[in-house]
């Protein structure tokens, strides 16, 4: 047994960003305000030209600002995939809003457009947002559902959380809709340990960083007219965030070289997601199909091989939350859910123990196939 556990996707962090915190603990602004954060959120907009950027304490936050700026109120209706973490419904909740859940579509597993147009052309009461995530840094088809969406004047919100460096023709997502958000969660492809980013125009900043840090009107004191949020970005986070910037073409290229790996070795165990023509993924994670034998059954082994894989995400209208809200599709998600597993993916796996996780996945597939 490998003694040293081998995660999914763990922080990747050096001396470079040990330096970037020191310079902003010796500039004395360790509180949501600085030169660390404003640096930051110039360094992404780098990658938005025709957007700014807020830097945030999560991609949550960012989802829930994106929410409040595109007008969601008690009542609205909100289209979100079903196929995607919990944040982007719970979001939706915290407003009073409704949010109606669409199935993936088979070629990105994203948000499905097809169905998307359908809903819309069909439903008497049009939803205010759409929430479209960029699963496992496979960008959707985000082109066809902003134009669908802008035919009824419907705001899109991209959750491009796991799609940082994540592309279509070039063009980074979370840039394409009205609003996008990034998450820096230790997980991530870069991490600032905890934080997030929201993507939107200029007059979205200004409001967003109104709300973000208490609505607070008061020069001197403290002058409220309205509810804000304690949402604003560390400045030591942000120390961590530049540094791990500088890092993020190294990082996906790592993390595409991982998939590749996998992909080599299951070709015939599994189908795994391809790119369709100028999307580029940052293969967050290496998450396929499963061909043979039972998900669960090939997580509980890898775990007692000292080796933490994931099941792919539940969809959220089969959560007990969620039981009773709307949704539309034939099952896409559900199945893929079944069959799909997440494999070790983080950027500082070794090819030895990349080598050791698919030797161990290969002798429980010989297993499954001698039962």
């Amino acid at each position: 047994m490998n003694s040293k556990r081998i995660y999914l996707s763990p922080p990747n962090v050096d001396e470079l960003e040990k330096n970037e915190v020191a310079k902003v603990l010796d500039s004395g602004w360790v509180a949501p305000v600085g030169d660390a954060i404003e640096e930051f959120e110039r360094e992404l907009e780098v990658h938005y030209p025709e957007k700014h950027v807020l830097a945030l304490n999560s991609g949550t936050s960012a989802l829930h600002l994106a929410l409040v700026l595109a007008g969601v109120e008690d009542g609205d209706q909100v289209v979100v995939s079903s196929f995607t973490f919990a944040a982007c419904a719970n979001v939706i909740l915290y407003e009073r809003a409704v949010p109606v859940f669409l199935d993936s579509e088979r070629k990105t597993w994203n948000l499905d457009p097809d169905l998307l147009e359908r809903y819309l052309s069909a439903t008497d009461k049009l939803p205010k947002a759409i929430i479209v995530t960029h699963l496992y840094g496979m960008p959707a088809q985000i082109e066809r559902i902003v134009s669908v969406a802008s035919e009824y004047k419907i705001a899109v919100i991209e959750d491009a959380a796991e799609a940082v460096g994540s592309n279509i023709n070039g063009k980074h997502v979370g840039g394409f809709g009205a609003y996008g958000i990034l998450s820096f969660n230790g997980n991530k492809i870069i991490t600032t340990s905890a934080g997030g980013a929201l993507i939107c125009h200029k007059e979205g900043k200004v409001r967003g960083l109104h709300l973000a840090t208490q609505a607070n009107l008061g020069s001197f004191g403290y002058e409220h007219k309205e509810a804000g949020y304690n949402y604003r970005m560390s400045n030591v986070l942000a120390g961590i965030g530049i540094g791990q910037l500088g890092k993020l073409q190294d990082f996906v290229r790592k993390k595409r070289l991982i998939f590749e790996k996998y992909k080599n070795a299951f070709s015939n165990d599994f189908d795994f997601l391809e790119e369709p023509e100028n999307y580029f993924s940052n293969r967050w994670l290496s998450a396929g199909i499963l061909k043979v034998g039972e998900v669960e059954s090939l997580i509980a082994f890898l775990d007692k091989k000292n080796i933490e894989t994931r099941r792919l995400w539940k969809p959220l209208h089969l959560h007990e939350t969620y039981r009773s809200a709307m949704f539309h599709g034939s099952g896409v998600a559900a199945n893929l859910y079944k069959k799909g597993v997440c494999l070790p993916s983080g950027t500082g796996i070794t090819d030895d123990q990349q080598s050791y996780v698919i030797d161990q996945i290969l002798d429980w597939l010989n297993k499954q196939r001698a039962s």
